[in-house]
C-alpha cells in the first residue's frame, strides 16, 4: 500500500522495513451523499439523554460512526457518539469529562434535540450568562482501507542519511488522513499522545492504548490554529465497549 508515495518520495530502497513497521487503519473520506456515519450537524439522541457538560458547559458535538463503518470496535452494532469541550486540550487530569463518547445501541428510539442552554458564572463569579454548545456544519465520510505510519520519535525506523530522513518525514505528511480510525497517529507536535493517556488516568502502559478516531479540521471545524483531535482507548475498555474511560488530547501548530 501506498507504494507510488513510496517511489515518487525515493523511498523503494527501503519500502520493506516500513511496511513492516506500518499498522492498518480506516482512513475517512469525505462524501457528498448522506451516510450514517458524520461529523458535525446534530446527534440523534435516545429520550432522556443527559446531554454531555465540563464544568457546568455543554460539549460540543462533534460526530457520529456508524459501528458497521469500522472493524475496529467488537460489534458492528449501533454508534458512536463523540464530544468535546474546546476549552480543554487533554494534557492534565484535570482535564477529564473534556472528551465523551457514548455508544448507543441499535433498536432504540431516537430523536434530534435541541442544543442545551447552560447558565455559567461570568465576570470573575458576580455575573452569569447563557451558553451554547457550538454547532458545526454536517460533512458526511465513508472509509476505507488504508496504513499508518510510525513518527520518527517513536523511533522503529532507522535510515542512513539526513535525505532518507526528510524524505520519510515528506512521505508520512503526503498520506497521512485527516480522519482515521486505528493505526499511528499523525501528530503535529509530540508523538507521546498514548503517555499522556496514562498519565491522566493511571491505566495501563502506552502500548495499550489504542488510537479510536484521529480528527483533523473537516468542514468549518477548528482546533485551535489547524489542529487535531486524537482519541484513544484502551484496549481492555474497547474489547469490552467501555468508553466512559476514553482520553483525547488535542494538538495544533
Amino acid at each position: 500500500m501506498h507504494d507510488v508515495e513510496l517511489a515518487s518520495h525515493e523511498l523503494t530502497p527501503y519500502a520493506d522495513s516500513i511496511r513492516r513497521a506500518s499498522r492498518p487503519c480506516l482512513a475517512g473520506i469525505l462524501c457528498e451523499q448522506e451516510r450514517d456515519s458524520y461529523f458535525g450537524g446534530m446527534p440523534k439522541l435516545p429520550s432522556g439523554f443527559d446531554w454531555p457538560t465540563k464544568d457546568g458547559h455543554p460539549l460540543a458535538f462533534v460526530g457520529q460512526l456508524h459501528c458497521q463503518d469500522i472493524d475496529l470496535v467488537p460489534t458492528d452494532d449501533g454508534d458512536l457518539l463523540f464530544f468535546y469541550d474546546n476549552r480543554h486540550w487533554g494534557d492534565s487530569p484535570n482535564d477529564a469529562g473534556h472528551a465523551i463518547v457514548a455508544h448507543i445501541q441499535p433498536g432504540i428510539v431516537r430523536i434530534t434535540p435541541e442544543l442545551p442552554t447552560c447558565t455559567v458564572p461570568s465576570f470573575f463569579g458576580l455575573m452569569k450568562k447563557n451558553v451554547r454548545p457550538r454547532r458545526y456544519r454536517r460533512v458526511n465520510v465513508k472509509f476505507e482501507r488504508s496504513a499508518s505510519y510510525p513518527g520518527y520519535e517513536r523511533q522503529l525506523l532507522t535510515f542512513p542519511d539526513d535525505v532518507a530522513d526528510e524524505c520519510y518525514t515528506e512521505f508520512c505528511s503526503a498520506v497521512q488522513a485527516d480522519i482515521q480510525v486505528g493505526g499511528y497517529p499523525f501528530p503535529i507536535q509530540s508523538d507521546f499522545m498514548e503517555r499522556d493517556c496514562v498519565n491522566a488516568l493511571g491505566v495501563g502502559d502506552t502500548d495499550d492504548w489504542v488510537l479510536l478516531l484521529q480528527l483533523f479540521e473537516v468542514g468549518d471545524m477548528m482546533w485551535g490554529d489547524a489542529g487535531a483531535l486524537y482519541w484513544f482507548i484502551h484496549k481492555d475498555d474497547l474489547r469490552g465497549m467501555h468508553f466512559d474511560r476514553v482520553w483525547m488530547v488535542s494538538q495544533s501548530h
